[in-house]
């Protein structure tokens, strides 16, 4: 999946489609301005609710909510994006730690495969929270599948996005 359809963008926004420039939307430009958005703020303060790309939290948002297989589509686009271990930390504490939170279940298997065969993906791994999932199936097999991986709490450099495209 490279686009998310301009009908999911609409419905996930609450706006009417003929509202939305022509076309899908790509995933690499969702993740490019969701990350522009996320480095608007800080830990301490949000960023801004009239920030141009706050769309992109909404809808980040919804498909992680109610389409769980784009919103984990997005989560790696977003993912192959980051530059830094601030950037990966982002997306692990947010869209990725709550994809497995509501729909773990559903999700383990691929997420296993990802961490596999993307080395990025495990490392975004290692900043996912529980989420009440702690010592559950589903958690012991998230801790499996970054086991070994040298993670955010390690300082380890963020490894290349092979394997997420």
């Amino acid at each position: 999946m490279t686009t998310i359809p301009r009908a999911l963008v609409a419905e996930a926004l609450g706006v009417d489609e003929r509202t939305l420039p022509p076309g899908d939307l790509p995933l690499d430009r969702l993740a490019a301005r969701f990350l522009a958005y996320l480095a608007a703020g800080d830990e301490d303060n949000p960023p801004p609710a009239d920030h141009p790309d706050a769309w992109t939290f909404a809808l980040f948002d919804a498909l992680t909510r109610e389409h769980p297989s784009h919103g984990l589509a997005a989560t790696r686009a977003a993912l192959a994006a980051c530059e830094s271990p601030e950037e990966v930390a982002g997306i692990a504490a947010g869209p990725l730690e709550d994809l497995i939170a509501l729909h773990g279940a559903i999700l383990i298997d691929e997420i296993e495969a990802l961490a596999a065969r993307a080395p990025r993906f495990a490392y975004a791994l290692t900043g996912v929270w529980p989420q009440g999932n702690a010592g559950s199936l589903l958690w012991a097999r998230i801790e499996a599948a970054r086991r070994d991986v040298p993670g955010l709490d390690d300082a380890a450099p963020v490894p290349p996005p092979d394997g997420l495209g």
